[in-house]
């Protein structure tokens, strides 16, 4: 299946929802409201960049039991680091933001990456460019280039675990490029 094939069948899948959801909010269907929502869709679409419904070829269960595993766990252990700094020295706590450039292509992979990077107490995600997949991050507590680098680390190892769980069209076609 070729990526411009992958690409119309993942927004045929969004326009579809959103006619969906038009339909429902009328709550009736009849020709008029069917065309009607037609007609929004393809207004929405073109004054906008809707994403299109995310593809998985494959789901690895107990890659994604891993990385589930690693969330919670990084939860846990951000949340005493975090309430550490916060009751020893409140006020000496220093932050950066950090750059990381994403190995993967898929915006499924990188919204659910950005989603657990925020979830985390000490990090949150500042600025994403979808085009160049360059994720900017603030982490604390950060004091030096070494701590810094472990951040980022720790951003591709949660990446790497979920591009493993979660087997996406885009990162298939990088891996056979590659």
């Amino acid at each position: 299946m070729t990526t411009a094939v992958r690409r119309i069948g993942a927004r045929l899948g969004m326009a579809a929802w959103l006619l969906a959801v038009w339909v429902v909010l009328w709550g009736r269907v009849d020709a008029l409201i069917v065309a009607g929502g037609v007609v929004a869709v393809v207004v929405a679409y073109a004054v906008s960049r809707l994403p299109a419904v995310p593809l998985v070829t494959r789901i690895r269960p107990l890659r994604l039991a891993e990385a589930a595993a690693e969330l919670a766990w990084d939860l846990l252990a951000s949340s005493v680091v975090i309430g550490w700094h916060a009751l020893r020295a409140p006020r000496r706590v220093r932050g950066a933001v950090i750059e990381v450039r994403a190995r993967t292509r898929s915006e499924l992979v990188l919204l659910v990456v950005t989603t657990s990077i925020s979830l985390r107490p000490g990090t949150l995600l500042v600025d994403l460019d979808w085009e160049r997949s360059i994720l900017r991050i603030h982490g604390m507590p950060v004091r030096d280039r070494r701590e810094a680098d472990a951040m980022r680390d720790g951003v591709l190892r949660t990446e790497r675990r979920l591009m493993r769980a979660l087997v996406t069209p885009e990162d298939t076609a990088e891996e056979g490029q590659g």
